[in-house]
């Protein structure tokens, strides 16, 4: 092996010593959206979900991670945004970047030239919008992609939305569903028929339901799916899994809370 010689030993070990930087600022991002309040709206694409408005903002923003204070930020902006109606629309003329013009799209407006990746059916989704505000934001970190928060319209909104947010009910959403198997469904310790039972809700009865996930397909009931709900069964306590496709909700679950 060849040594270095001693200079060069005293100038590395000089360069290993030096501090890295910490925390460093986010790098210029791309725009979240273009243009002031959205000015449309297209046909809804059926991913809906139960709250409305700014309520709807608090609770998909919840469910996407924001938390505190950046909860706050982020139902203000999206009020700025969009009124939060996840089928608002905002067309901007051609620009810098976009040379065929811009939709800014759904509750957060996530612009579809500077942000291809959240594809229409994303975009226009209540959770799925959201969840793309999130990661574009830095988890709540850094709002500069957002023309209504760098124009300060978003700051009308903010006692609004820190009264959404105190609404959930100390964070957490509550979302419920009606059982549609007869005579009762049974609530599995995970979510397929090869968990053991933990419990059952008898055909009517009204389950809270804390998130969702993926198991065993089932081919009965009203939507066959392998969608799972992990509910709660007021009137007995018992919690577990349960076929999404024997539970009524008003919208599509996963538009109303987060994956388990």
């Amino acid at each position: 092996m060849r040594r270095l010689p001693l200079l060069a030993l005293l100038a590395l070990a000089l360069i290993l010593a030096a501090p890295a930087a910490a925390n460093a600022a986010p790098a210029p991002a791309k725009p979240a959206s273009i243009g002031g309040p959205a000015t449309g709206t297209v046909a809804s694409n059926g991913a809906q979900i139960a709250a409305v408005g700014i309520d709807l903002c608090a609770q998909v923003g919840y469910s996407a991670g924001f938390r505190g204070n950046s909860l706050v930020t982020a139902v203000a902006i999206a009020m700025a945004e969009s009124s939060c109606n996840p089928s608002a629309v905002g067309s901007n003329p051609a620009g810098t970047g976009c040379p065929n013009g811009s939709l800014d799209r759904g509750l957060w407006q996530i612009n579809n030239c500077w942000h291809p990746e959240v594809n229409d059916t994303c975009a226009y989704n209540a959770q799925c919008n959201a969840n793309a505000a999130y990661t574009i934001s830095y988890s709540g970190t850094y709002w500069q992609p957002w023309s209504t928060y760098n124009n300060g319209a978003y700051a009308g909104y903010l006692s609004a939305a820190q009264a959404a947010v105190d609404r959930l009910g100390g964070g957490t959403p509550t979302v419920t569903g009606t059982i549609l198997a007869s005579p009762s469904l049974t609530i599995r310790s995970g979510p397929g028929t090869g968990y053991g039972p933990v419990g059952s809700a008898a055909y009517g009865a009204v389950v809270t339901i804390a998130c969702y996930t993926f198991g065993e397909y089932v081919g009965g009931g009203y939507w066959p799916s392998s969608t799972w709900d992990r509910i709660t069964n007021p009137a007995t306590g018992a919690t577990g899994y349960a076929a999404d496709t024997w539970i009524s909700t008003t919208y599509d679950v996963k538009t109303m809370v987060g994956q388990c």
